[in-house]
């Protein structure tokens, strides 16, 4: 199985992001224990309120196990109402 990378990127609503950052940090010490995760680190933008998740697993049948989480599903639930637009996923590799 091929391993996946991804890139995700949320942006808070106004008045919001300590609130963003805060609940999505829940995420970073629980996925890590995940099977299949190779790394998943949490980035604060130098342009306010904006976040990035930056993920590698070692199949894509894994980062779907994490996306079907309880503990996902929560955070992404409790998270809608604090964004200013949808979250950006971006599966990425290399460019050659």
């Amino acid at each position: 199985m091929a391993e996946v990378r991804v890139i995700a990127r949320a942006e808070a609503s106004d008045g919001k992001a300590e609130e963003l950052k805060n609940l999505l940090k829940q995420l970073v010490a629980p996925t890590r224990g995940e099977k299949g995760n190779l790394s998943y680190e949490f980035f604060e933008s130098n342009l306010a309120g904006i976040y990035f998740f930056v993920e590698h697993w070692a199949s894509q049948e894994e980062l779907k196990v994490h996306a079907n989480t309880e503990r996902f599903k929560a955070v992404m639930a409790k998270a809608a109402g604090l964004v200013k637009v949808p979250f950006e996923v971006n599966i990425v590799k290399a460019a050659e």
